[in-house]
């Protein structure tokens, strides 16, 4: 079978990974997906989608012709027979996987991160972010449309809870056995013109797949045969978020000290850890490691609403202009000292409030980066009423929530974004500045007290 790309010289990959089911094939066995309007009714997915099929006619640029006349453009996996975007036939995908606990607010942060994301990577390192595929990726479009672009900005507003379920997932019925897929965010990330590598730029290029999964689907046992979680395993980079606000410890230190009201009797409790540890098991199991083995990916710890317990790190800056410099007439680069310096200090803030967070994270992997995010940069509010937290769009100032794919992309793809790593500057110096930045009794003996785990700025050599 030919497709459009080979017919017009389009190279393509030799083998795709499908995002939804994780099933590797080569592009002849895609399957296509009817155009005309009458051809439904599929086996897998339901009498309402439309039909997939192996094509016999193709027009003359390479579209596959159903049986109606009709030209068709969607292409399948033909194992779930979910669409599959045309980006993952041309680019190495990407999987990057979110986790954390029910309530630690990771819809609104793969909201702020992927709307940060679209103007800092063209406006700073010359790389375009788009939607692969707009159907793919609705309900987050939706999601960024009612924080970023409400028309009513001083209208509370909130996100729906991702549901075991719901619009994030996908049902494929395979005979009597009905399995829920977590559907994936899709971007295109391509080097624009003006970047350093762009002679390069067909190698640099991703299909990142992004995985937002119901935080209920992390708890221990929540994974069945029904319920996979392969995409674990096959993604490069782990985020983990941990929520302070459903911490009792910070939530004691920061109660009188913030105004929102997940510090104070608004707030609840999870053991985020045994979440942590519960998807260490399953990579381990999906991927045949060894259980007494720390895993290869690396793991960034995201610790959610900065702004509610910034009153812990009294002297700590995130400004994004100190993190991004510039390298160049038209780029930026991370630099690798600041990075290095505010993962010490949130460990240390972890370490001394959460101790078991840190336990968990070094023992999941051999490499572990903690990142500071502020999703809106400001504290919800309760709506009258309904007892629901709500922000007032007018409000949000995301603070960093770009930053862990940033380093995420740095850390998988060899030059798409640069990182300048300072020198001259020990380990030792950079956890003592840490310390006196983290303040509170954190000082030298908390910098001393054991030996950070923080990611190495390169695939090659640390910094």
């Amino acid at each position: 079978m030919a497709i459009r790309g080979q017919k017009m010289g389009i190279p393509l990959r030799s083998r795709i990974i499908c995002p939804h089911c994780w099933a590797e094939f080569p592009p002849q066995e895609l399957l296509w997906i009817a155009a005309h309007s009458d051809l439904r009714g599929d086996p897998l997915l339901g009498q309402d989608e439309l039909q997939r099929f192996l094509p016999s006619r193709f027009s003359a640029d390479g579209k596959a012709i159903d049986v109606r006349g009709e030209a068709c453009t969607g292409l399948a996996c033909p194992h779930c027979h979910l669409s599959i975007a045309w980006a993952l036939l041309e680019m190495k995908p990407l999987f990057l996987s979110i986790l954390g606990a029910p309530g630690s607010g990771k819809s609104y942060f793969v909201a702020s991160m992927t709307w940060q994301l679209r103007q800092t990577l063209r406006d700073r390192f010359a790389v375009s972010f788009t939607d692969a595929d707009p159907l793919h990726n609705q309900v987050l479009s939706e999601y960024e449309e009612r924080l970023f672009l409400n028309p009513q900005e001083d209208q509370l507003v909130y996100l729906p809870k991702t549901e075991l379920e719901g619009q994030l997932y996908q049902s494929v019925a395979y005979g009597e056995r009905r399995v829920w897929y977590p559907r994936p965010f899709v971007f295109s990330l391509q080097p624009l013109d003006d970047h350093v590598a762009y002679d390069k730029r067909r190698l640099l290029a991703r299909a990142l797949c992004l995985y937002d999964s119901a935080g209920e689907h992390f708890l221990p046992g929540g994974e069945t045969s029904n319920s996979p979680s392969k995409h674990l395993a096959l993604s490069e980079v782990l985020f983990f978020l941990f929520d302070p606000t459903q911490h009792p410890k910070f939530r004691a230190r920061c109660k009188d000290q913030t105004n929102d009201p997940q510090m104070g009797n608004h707030g609840w409790s999870h053991r985020q850890d045994q979440v942590l540890l519960e998807a260490a098991n399953r990579i381990r199991a999906h991927s045949g490691a060894s259980q007494s083995d720390k895993l290869t990916q690396p793991l960034v710890v995201v610790v959610t609403k900065f702004d509610a317990w910034r009153t812990l790190t009294p002297n700590l800056e995130l400004d994004l202009n100190r993190l991004i410099r510039r390298a160049g007439s038209t780029m930026s680069a991370l630099d690798s000292r600041v990075l290095h310096t505010i993962s010490t200090t949130v460990r240390q803030v972890l370490n001394q409030h959460a101790r078991e967070m840190v336990t968990a994270a070094e023992s999941f992997s051999k490499e572990v980066l903690y990142i500071p995010v502020s999703a809106l940069g400001c504290a919800p509010e309760i709506i009258d009423g309904s007892g629901m937290l709500g922000i007032r769009p007018r409000n949000i100032q995301p603070i960093w929530s770009e930053v862990p794919v940033l380093f995420a992309l740095h850390r998988c793809t060899n030059g798409l974004v640069q990182i300048g790593a300072s020198r001259g500057e020990s380990h030792a110096e950079v956890t003592r500045a840490a310390g006196r930045i983290a303040g509170d009794g954190l000082g030298e003996a908390a910098a001393d007290e054991d030996e950070p785990s923080v990611l190495p700025m390169t695939r090659e050599t640390g910094t």
